[in-house]
């Protein structure tokens, strides 16, 4: 008896000391019924505790979910400051500084010993954004050396009333690593603002932007109900013109092909799907479709005899050509128009959104992190083509002690060079830029052959094209040699989800990568125009993702925008996982 009951004391003490660090016990308790489309964002908010709180005393919800007339047990604390605002007042002294290229608030404010409030303080101008050049006032550091921003590390700016039990629901790290880290903590404490040293493997579920965490958007806790539906045209090309529907043998045999008409009908069955989704959530949706048969002619007919301009939004046509012929047209400036699928670019006119990532970024950001993660000591090889020699010279100069290898016209490496150049001694890194599938694939094949225990063989690309979605690569291939490349968005291949379940049971078989996109890029779309129409301006909006793709418009100075969103991706097993870097 007397043990059970010094467990038992033991136990509450210790459940009061985790509390105590977020604001003790609750006071009291209140009831709240569930009530249509509510969210757990949303009582978080309405309520003033955080979701791990509102679990912690309804269990259920962990178990089958959120349900409408659902009763809640709303925990009610005293309410009191957890931790102090960093201080956001003017140093004594301060000196001009130079803002460089690529720069931010948080890198600089960090370095500097001061909170972002602190740096806006002494510079109101830059809260709408730094610009590279521009003269700003830091304080003067009297002898003190700046803080070193260490790459191997993320780093976290801590939120009002953040206390350390709240950090560690959030990400997954204790106060005693914490404090280890950030040896400001002991003298102190957690101040609002403040930026901490975090290790890479604690994200959360938090993005990572410039080694900084960032909350993800949800743009689904925003929606409001609205009488209103909002309109939303597609033009795709399903080529209707070309089935023959009185020999059904024939029609049948060209759907089963890989063609623009399958192509055009998965897209539209994964937006139909998101327009449900988004209709059940309350957003009314009124939907026109037009079949451009992939032809100019006919998409000139369909914008001449159809006022287009009284959509909400328009998304397609799926090739940039017949896309950059309708988003020309003058009565259509002010309707956003999505460029869904193509990675070729679009011609970049007022509210054009393209949607896939360009090229040149997600080149830029690989490489960034290639300059992180490779070293000068370790064996790197560049493998490229004859197409990619300006990605070759980049490469090289990044790493001038690299060894290239130029593949043989039949597209592949002599056995006896690849044997001669990977070793055994040190780790064999090796970057290929090539869109020959032949190539890639015989690379890929033999340098998996060359993975031993003592040897270690890992493979990138700083632009992962078409080739790598051609059904005969070998997706243990690339996983052998944890294969690393930049994304826009990240393939689940045998991962099957909510959306994946609801796609089959509507329509008979699983959604295609075409349908997947169609879903995000629908949900998105629409989310964004409805969040944006109810604040009635063009408002900042972070990353957002959905099932696969990942969207952060950039906007262009022609009044368009282009999705910059980047996960670095690794294959493992049959899978990707992305890289926190």
């Amino acid at each position: 008896m007397r043990f059970l009951l010094r467990v038992l004391l033991i136990s509450w003490f210790a459940f009061q000391s985790v509390w105590a660090q977020d604001n003790a016990l609750p006071e009291r308790f209140i009831t709240h019924k569930v009530k249509r489309q509510e969210t757990l964002p949303q009582l978080s908010r309405q309520y003033n505790i955080t979701e791990d709180q509102l679990k912690a005393y309804n269990p259920l919800i962990e178990k089958v979910g959120l349900k409408r007339r659902m009763q809640l047990r709303i925990p009610v604390y005293a309410q009191k400051q957890l931790v102090q605002e960093a201080p956001s007042v003017l140093p004594p002294q301060t000196v001009p500084y130079t803002v460089p290229p690529k720069a931010t608030k948080w890198r600089i404010a960090y370095t500097h010993g001061i909170s972002i409030a602190s740096l806006e303080a002494l510079n109101p101008q830059i809260k709408g954004g730094l610009k590279a050049g521009e003269i700003i006032q830091v304080p003067k550091m009297n002898g003190e050396k700046r803080a070193i921003i260490d790459t191997t590390y993320n780093y976290y700016t801590v939120k009002p009333k953040e206390g350390y039990y709240r950090i560690e629901k959030k990400l997954g790290i204790n106060k005693a690593v914490l404090d280890s880290l950030n040896p400001e903590l002991s003298t102190t404490g957690l101040m609002a603002g403040m930026v901490l040293k975090i290790p890479q493997n604690y994200t959360g579920n938090l993005d990572v932007k410039d080694a900084l965490l960032v909350e993800k958007t949800n743009l689904w806790d925003s929606i409001k109900s609205d009488n209103t539906p909002l309109k939303l045209a597609f033009l795709l090309p399903f080529k209707t013109r070309d089935l023959e529907l009185d020999s059904i043998e024939k029609t049948k045999s060209l759907l089963k092909r890989r063609n623009l008409h399958t192509i055009a009908l998965d897209f539209y069955s994964g937006a139909l799907l998101a327009v449900d989704t988004l209709v059940k959530a309350g957003i009314p949706i009124e939907v026109t479709t037009f079949d451009t048969q992939n032809n100019r002619r006919e998409l000139r007919s369909i914008l001449q005899e159809n006022n287009l301009g009284t959509q909400d939004l328009i998304i397609g046509p799926l090739i940039p050509a017949n896309f950059d012929e309708m988003s020309i047209r003058s009565e259509l400036k002010d309707v956003p128009k999505v460029a869904p699928l193509s990675a070729l670019p679009v011609a970049l006119r007022t509210q054009v959104y393209q949607t896939i990532t360009p090229e040149e970024v997600l080149r830029n950001r690989m490489y960034s992190y290639l300059l992180e993660h490779l070293k000068p000591e370790e064996n790197i090889l560049i493998v490229a083509d004859s197409m990619h020699l300006g990605v070759e010279q980049k490469l090289k100069g990044m790493f001038p002690t690299a060894t290239l290898l130029r593949p043989e016209p039949g597209g592949y490496l002599l056995p006896e060079l690849v044997d001669s150049l990977v070793v055994d001694s040190l780790p064999n890194k090796i970057i290929i830029e090539s869109a020959n599938f032949s190539l890639i694939s015989s690379v890929s094949a033999q340098l998996s052959g060359k993975i031993t225990d003592q040897r270690q063989v890992q493979l990138f690309t700083t632009y992962r094209g078409t080739a790598y979605e051609n059904s005969d690569m070998s997706l243990g291939t690339l996983a052998a040699l944890q294969f690393t490349f930049p994304s826009t968005y990240r393939p689940l291949y045998y991962e099957r989800g909510n959306m994946d379940e609801k796609y089959s049971i509507r329509f008979g078989n699983y959604p295609s990568k075409e349908a997947k996109r169609a879903y995000d890029v629908t949900l998105d779309m629409v989310l964004r125009y409805s969040y944006q129409k109810q604040r009635k301006e063009a408002a900042k909006i972070g990353t957002t993702q959905y099932i696969e793709s990942q969207f952060d418009y950039v906007p262009d100075k022609n009044g368009s925008f282009t999705n910059h969103a980047t996960l670095i991706l690794r294959h493992e097993g049959l899978g990707v996982v992305p890289i926190k870097n």
